[in-house]
């Protein structure tokens, strides 16, 4: 690594034109420093990598010539542990991959990671629009612009049915499934959209798809949320207890049910099913019974419970995945600070 960088930086320089002598000046070292990198005897410290990019014209990356693997492998890794994306990060990762898009070897990974860059840009601006909002509304609680403005934010509930119904979603999955008739995934994405819409004859004719496609405890489950949704709240819960019979050592089956009870508001059972659900999981385990727990606990107002869960969720993430930092960790402990200041703000009420 130290020799192909020292190569690169001596590429750079004698295409720029200048000394050794001149490049050091610039970059505030001595001229030997800068020998060294070139004879592969040192690194330039991390931190002067951004002023030798910038002096040379070209990013970061191109100092390390990484490979194209690499690349996408960086981006992947950028996308999965930062929180924040710095300009130049975006930047950088954006040419990158619409630079792929020409070509048919990678322009499947590039078009998904462009569709994961724009949507990870979308949260950070997201989050920076709920923090203005709120501090609007601190001072001008009123204005109706300021709760709209929170609203798209935080992606709430829209009153109006024209602009809360999924119909854009349900018709590109309607191409899709004709398209791709035999991927399961899409008949399930369809269904949920179609069931949120109430367009429940629909989703029988869907379902009865799923159903030829499919023999897991997805069947009975959204059988029960069509049944559900009709009011048939009996049927729906026999169908899905009958479903706990009939895949009993499936951890899937009671994660269903667990869902099925949540939206019921049955919280308690909820929190329930899903530990069972994550009892059976082999492992590596998810964290949704965690995650689930720590938000049920929060409508409860029971926050030590809730801090609790989310400390639990770290335990996972660290011995069943080795994940002891990025987005994730630190968006738990986000949480957890403020589950503690709702604790001290209530003692103090």
């Amino acid at each position: 690594m130290e020799l192909k960088l020292g190569n690169k930086i001596r590429q750079l320089r004698l295409q720029k034109g200048v000394t050794q002598d001149i490049l050091a000046r610039t970059l505030n070292v001595s001229y030997q420093t800068v020998s060294k990198w070139e004879n592969g005897a040192s690194m330039p410290d991390i931190q002067l990598l951004p002023e030798i990019a910038v002096y040379f014209g070209c990013t970061i990356d191109d100092l390390f010539d990484l490979s194209e693997q690499a690349q996408f492998e960086r981006i992947e890794n950028m996308l999965a542990m930062q929180e924040v994306l710095s300009t130049e990060e975006f930047r950088q990762a954006e040419g990158f991959l619409k630079g792929k898009l020409s070509g048919k070897e990678h322009k499947s990974d590039a078009l998904r990671l462009l569709a994961g860059l724009f949507n990870h840009k979308a949260d950070e601006l997201r989050k920076t629009a709920e923090f203005y909002a709120k501090e609007a509304l601190e001072l001008a609680p009123e204005v109706k612009e300021n709760h709209n403005n929170l609203q798209r934010a935080q992606e709430g509930t829209i009153p109006d049915w024209d602009m809360a119904n999924h119909s854009r979603r349900i018709a590109y999955y309607q191409q899709f499934v004709r398209k791709n008739p035999g991927y399961l995934g899409g008949y399930l994405w369809l269904l949920d959209e179609l069931i949120a819409d109430q367009r429940l004859e629909e989703a029988s004719e869907v379902w009865e798809t799923v159903r030829q496609l499919d023999d897991s405890c997805r069947v009975p489950y959204y059988q029960g949320k069509i049944a559900w949704q009709r009011g048939e709240h009996q049927k729906a819960e026999d169908i899905w207890r009958q479903m706990l019979e009939d895949y009993s050592g499936d951890w899937l089956a009671f994660a269903n049910m667990a869902d099925a009870m949540a939206y019921a508001c049955r919280y308690d059972e909820a929190i329930r099913y899903y530990k069972r659900a994550q009892e059976l999981q082999p492992s590596p385990k998810y964290t949704d019974a965690q995650m689930t727990a720590a938000h049920i606990y929060e409508i409860q107002g029971k926050y030590a419970e809730a801090v609790e869960s989310l400390e639990e969720e770290l335990e996972i993430l660290k011995h069943e995945w080795g994940v002891t930092e990025g987005r994730e960790v630190e968006h738990i402990h986000r949480e957890m600070d403020r589950l503690h200041r709702a604790m001290s703000h209530n003692a103090t009420d």
